[in-house]
């Protein structure tokens, strides 16, 4: 498949698809339902004062979404690669935060399961980008 080929005949490009539509889902709950959101990322709201600070989490994590889907718009694979491996760290230290923050531990493994999915389809995206470069020679 050739870089130009990408797109939505490609079991990535719903993989990256998935990701997508979970960080556009965050960022939306994490502005109607501030309380809610930050209890899912594994961290309770003590203080509803506070949701000020949720809603730069869900403004994070729109911001994530809306790239990732321009990107695939775009059918920028390439793009898509180093954004999916450049943004792994988040997850990891989202999960640092909640294994060194939080009562129950048990929300960090979401965290934990994103980061290590988003370096397996990081990898396939390289193999796949790697495998288009090297046909198109």
């Amino acid at each position: 498949m050739s870089k130009f080929d990408w797109g939505p005949k490609s079991a990535t490009f719903w993989s990256v698809g998935v990701i997508t539509l979970l960080m556009l889902f965050l960022g939306v709950k994490g502005f109607i339902q501030p309380e809610a959101a930050i209890r899912g990322f594994g961290i309770p709201l003590h203080d509803t004062a506070d949701k000020n600070l949720v809603y730069i989490k869900a403004d994070r994590d729109l911001f994530i979404g809306i790239f990732l889907l321009v990107l695939m718009i775009l059918r920028m694979r390439k793009a898509l690669l180093v954004g999916m491996l450049t943004s792994i760290i988040m997850p990891i230290i989202d999960a640092t935060l909640v294994l060194t923050h939080a009562t129950d531990k048990a929300p960090s493994w979401i965290h934990i399961v994103s980061a290590v999915y988003g370096l397996v389809i990081s990898w396939i995206l390289y193999r796949e980008e790697r495998q288009a470069n090297t046909t198109t020679k």
